[in-house]
């Protein structure tokens, strides 16, 4: 990461894991279940998929995946580069 990168990782930290998760996990699933979406309709998969039911069971599965995903994992990986970066700086 670059230092400008820790400087907006130090705003974003404010949120706290669980908001950070829901936040950033909530636009992931957006975004996944729109692509999906998209593929499927131009690609004809599967039928399924294109039905409000279908579009709403994928939305709250990507969105509970997301979450774990943005809190558990991507969480834990800035705030550990983050913690390193800021020992660095002191250490100069």
């Amino acid at each position: 990461m670059k230092e400008n990168q820790f400087k907006k990782w130090e705003q974003t930290r404010q949120l706290g894991p669980w908001k950070y998760g829901l936040l950033y996990g909530t636009i992931w699933a957006l975004f996944v279940v729109a692509f999906v979406f998209i593929v499927n309709s131009f690609l004809h998969f599967d039928d399924r998929l294109v039905t409000a039911s279908g579009i709403f069971m994928m939305l709250v599965i990507y969105w509970i995946t997301g979450i774990i995903l943005y809190r558990f994992i991507f969480w834990r990986v800035k705030e550990k580069a983050y913690q390193s970066w800021k020992a660095n700086q002191n250490r100069d």
